[in-house]
């Protein structure tokens, strides 16, 4: 049986008929019920082409998926299974572009269906792979179909794009900014956008986005968050601030008054298109001085850096450390002068002090050598602390000063906050009041619910009066406690600020930075080297000496070596002990000596002590001695102990320990 000129067959109608539903969008499918129901309605005309009802499998799962791409579309990716492994006749669909809007998807399943002898169905007509008219047709819809979709998108983004380039397209605003009309200002609320300000100089101190976190959470800070969606949408909430929002709001160029567009872009990958975030020299759009800014472009790009040496990930072997937590001066700047490599640091623990020794151990690490060369720590930041404080700039002085003033500055900042909040908690008390005082008093239910929350309000109020006046009380008696004299000149005193204890260990850190470039270390067996290379380019080398090691610190004087030398011909260890404690000889560490510690001097230095001397000599122990006296050795200890061995022996330890002459004629005394 042949049907419209013959293409349909008996073959055809003994398999399933597919028809497949597409629209591109969620909103298509709300909104566009006509193309909907047209699709649906091709089903009718299958029936009719001869296919029963119950022969006919509609995949409409890919509803509110786009075309461009088949890795998201179960749907299709189904039929081009099914089609593959041929078990469709026919697939229908009302129109190309519903099937696919790509080259590469639609010659795949136009492809399977010329292998399996399966028909294509549209609105316009019935399709055979096989035939040349019909496959050339077939493409051609193909290429239109995503020629059309090209059209599409290039009107719709030309006209985003020409709107972007003046600035005028409206985008997603952080927080501390929003619109009035058409144009970008700064939020109106100062509460907002003193939190913004404050965290721009959190930063600023600290040097990193986690330290900026830590102060706010240290000082009881809270930052705003504007609720993006929802039934709340546009309110603000109050909450912690997170090292997330903190690197968020330092990488947008946004605070600096750029408008940016085309930060995120779809590109093309194995995978079909993804988005991906571009280097800024491929943004679409990047107008500076659009908008009133929160900090300076020249501050937004030295926050970039600064960040980016801050990453813990190392993209290149040159790149600097950030300044952390430790007592080591130049972390991040050393370099080793044997192997040109980057020092770091390890610390150890003296007398409940960390004491930082810098090691260049990339040999190791790599290729399982040893370490080039381990360098003490203390020494070398104690030199370079003498050389900064007697190469004194007016850079240097600057930037004390400026820490001066941040001291005042930060109080003020403080006060500042705690204020701010207590007028916002009077206006929203205020507020709450009036709506109590408007409302209907018969209506009981909504006059108590107003007066809980003016109630919440107050005791807002007062919690926010009570911070207030405990900030403002202990930032006056630190302002009594606070020695100004270190302002009077300045240069004199700076050692003194350097040294001081409120200075902590990163605020050291990058004050040297501010002077120093980079230090290469060079250790030999009696010295060590120090290259610094300053701001500026101007370098200076000096030589110290390099620390002793403990055991040469702690070794024991050749003179004390001597006297228990000579000692040790006819004295044991608790004599010589007595003996060098009398004449005011004390050990390495500056102890005095005990008879442990003169046999360890012995027994390092190899010599002999009195026992070793006789038996060299030819004398014979107790159980020789025995032995020709035919007595046992017990026997012998107890003849010596009540004194009836009449021959000569010496002691030679603690322990009664004796020594015979080898060819006396000793004997022993009958019991009385």
């Amino acid at each position: 049986m042949y049907r419209e000129s013959g293409k349909i067959t008996n073959a055809h109608l003994a398999l399933d008929a597919w028809l497949y539903i597409r629209q591109s969008t969620v909103k298509q499918i709300y909104e566009n019920h006509e193309s909907t129901i047209r699709q649906y309605a091709l089903k009718e005309r299958l029936v009719a082409l001869g296919w029963p009802a119950d022969r006919i499998v509609t995949i409409d799962q890919d509803l509110g998926k786009s075309g461009a791409e088949s890795d998201r579309r179960d749907g299709f990716q189904a039929l081009v299974g099914a089609v593959s492994n041929n078990l469709v006749g026919a697939v229908a669909c009302i129109e190309c572009s519903r099937l696919s809007r790509s080259s590469a998807d639609w010659s795949k399943l136009t492809q399977f269906c010329a292998y399996t002898n399966t028909l294509l169905i549209d609105a316009d007509g019935i399709y055979d792979p096989n035939d040349f008219n019909d496959r050339l047709l077939l493409g051609l819809k193909g290429t239109m179909s995503e020629a059309e979709l090209h059209f599409l998108q290039s009107r719709l983004l030309g006209g985003q794009m020409s709107k972007a380039k003046r600035g005028e397209l409206r985008k997603p605003v952080p927080v501390g900014y929003l619109y009035d009309g058409e144009q970008l200002v700064k939020d109106p609320d100062s509460e907002i956008q003193n939190a913004v300000m404050m965290l721009f100089d959190a930063f600023r101190r600290t040097g990193s986005a986690h330290g900026t976190a830590l102060y706010f959470r240290n000082k009881g800070y809270k930052f705003p968050y504007v609720v993006g969606k929802g039934f709340r949408k546009g309110d603000v909430e109050w909450i912690d601030l997170a090292l997330h929002s903190v690197l968020n709001i330092l990488h947008n160029p946004c605070y600096a008054g750029v408008y940016s567009y085309g930060e995120c872009q779809w590109v093309w990958t194995p995978n079909g298109k993804k988005r991906k975030m571009m280097p800024r020299e491929d943004w679409h759009v990047f107008k500076k001085d659009h908008h009133a800014a929160y900090i300076s472009f020249e501050e937004f790009e030295m926050n970039e850096r600064i960040l980016c040496e801050n990453s813990t990930i190392r993209k290149s072997v040159g790149k600097r450390t950030p300044p952390r937590e430790g007592p080591a001066l130049i972390q991040g700047l050393a370099w080793c002068g044997k192997c040109g490599r980057r020092m770091q640091v390890q610390y150890s623990q003296h007398k409940g002090q960390q004491v930082p020794n810098y090691i260049c151990q990339k040999d190791p690490a790599e290729h399982g050598g040893g370490s080039c060369q381990c360098v003490s720590g203390r020494v070398v930041d104690e030199k370079i602390a003498e050389l900064l404080v007697a190469r004194l700039t007016p850079e240097v002085v600057a930037q004390s000063v400026a820490a001066q003033v941040e001291l005042d500055s930060r109080r003020d900042e403080t006060l500042g906050y705690y204020r701010m909040r207590v007028e916002k908690c009077r206006y929203e008390a205020e507020a709450a009041r009036k709506r109590f005082m408007c409302v209907d008093p018969e209506n009981r239910l909504v006059a108590l619910e107003l007066e809980s929350a003016w109630n919440i309000k107050l005791k807002r109020l007062d919690d926010a009066r009570n911070e207030c006046d405990a900030q403002t009380e202990k930032t006056e008696r630190e302002r009594v406690e606070r020695d100004y004299s270190l302002m009077d000149n300045l240069a004199k005193n700076f050692a003194e600020m350097f040294q001081s204890g409120e200075i902590s260990y990163k605020d050291k850190k990058r004050m040297v930075r501010y002077l120093i470039e980079d230090v290469t270390l060079n250790r030999n067996e009696q010295s060590i080297l120090i290259q610094i290379k300053y701001k500026g380019g101007t370098t200076q080398s000096v030589e110290i000496d390099a620390p002793r090691n403990g055991f040469a610190v702690w070794a024991t004087s050749p003179e004390v070596i001597k006297i228990i030398d000579a000692a040790a011909e006819t004295t044991i260890a608790e004599e010589i002990a007595a003996l060098l404690n009398e004449q005011g000889y004390r050990s390495g560490k500056g102890e005095l000596f005990n008879p442990n510690m003169v046999k360890c001097i012995m027994y390092k230095n190899s010599i002999p002590n009195m026992k070793e001397r006789f038996l060299d000599r030819g004398f014979i122990t107790s159980a020789v001695k025995a032995v020709s006296l035919g007595i046992t050795k017990a026997g012998l200890t107890r003849q010596i102990r009540s004194g009836r061995y009449t021959g000569d022996f010496i002691r030679v330890n603690a322990h009664n320990e004796c020594l015979f002459p080898p060819d006396e004629n000793s004997r022993v005394l009958p019991a009385q």
